[in-house]
């Protein structure tokens, strides 16, 4: 929607900013203290990126292509070009970011206790809040991927999806409120996006549901048509004279 460029790349990901990032930066910067403000800021989508950088490198792992990492006014996101291959694999991409969070927050807790420097703390309680708020169970953020891996078990691609979008759309009605009355502006714009990609969602689900068989592990991709074994050759048969009898013979 929005123009992005390139900031730099980390381990083999292209990291990207978008217009609403620089936004969010402007904003910051009159509202909130001008270069400290930002500075702090900074610091806490560095933090983004490793969340985001642990998503990615997972992926990668298990065959899933992404191609960078995008920091815009919401936060961040692994731009991944194709759906996991199964339930599993998305359940362990969903969760990798969460785990780097809570890895990173209990690092910065354990620092600021060695040294007593406030900004480690803060760091650290920031890294726990990310995490937290990644794991609300709202598709398509972490919490509502992991959801919605866990529902194929019991149900197919698209309906685990319908079901995960709902819970997301209770969650973004709650976030409106918040926003509205607890001055949280942030939520307030975060929540009609959580909507319309939750619409997203159950759309491509639509699109990609004859891809997937389900069993008790959730969805697993079908084997691709040009991997398929090849279909036996069809056998051809002629009719011949033996001993004035018609007989019937493979060619």
């Amino acid at each position: 929607m929005f123009k992005s460029w390139r900031i730099g790349t980390f381990l083999g990901f292209p990291v990207e900013a978008n217009v609403s990032f620089l936004f969010l930066l402007g904003l910051v910067f009159v509202a909130f203290g001008g270069v400290p403000g930002v500075l702090l800021v900074s610091l806490v989508f560095a933090s983004v990126v490793l969340h985001e950088l642990g998503h990615a490198l997972v992926a990668r792992q298990l065959g899933v292509h992404v191609s960078g990492i995008e920091l815009s006014f919401f936060g961040g996101a692994a731009k991944m070009v194709q759906l996991p291959r199964t339930a599993n694999h998305e359940l362990a991409i969903a969760a990798a970011g969460p785990a780097v969070s809570l890895a990173l927050g209990g690092l910065g807790l354990g620092l600021a206790a060695l040294t007593h420097v406030p900004l480690f703390a803060w760091l650290g309680y920031t890294n726990l809040v990310l995490a937290g708020f990644n794991l609300i169970p709202a598709l398509p953020m972490d919490g509502g991927r992991i959801l919605r891996a866990l529902l194929t078990r019991k149900m197919d691609f698209v309906r685990a999806t319908d079901v995960s979008v709902r819970v997301a759309r209770v969650v973004a009605i709650a976030f409106g409120l918040y926003g509205l009355l607890g001055g949280a502006y942030q939520l307030l714009l975060l929540a009609p996006f959580l909507w319309m990609m939750g619409t997203r969602e159950q759309m491509l689900a639509r699109v990609m549901a004859d891809r997937y068989a389900y069993g008790r592990d959730g969805y697993v991709e079908r084997t691709p048509q040009w991997n398929a074994p090849r279909a036996q050759a069809p056998r051809r048969f002629t009719i011949v004279q033996r001993g004035g009898r018609l007989v019937i013979e493979e060619v």
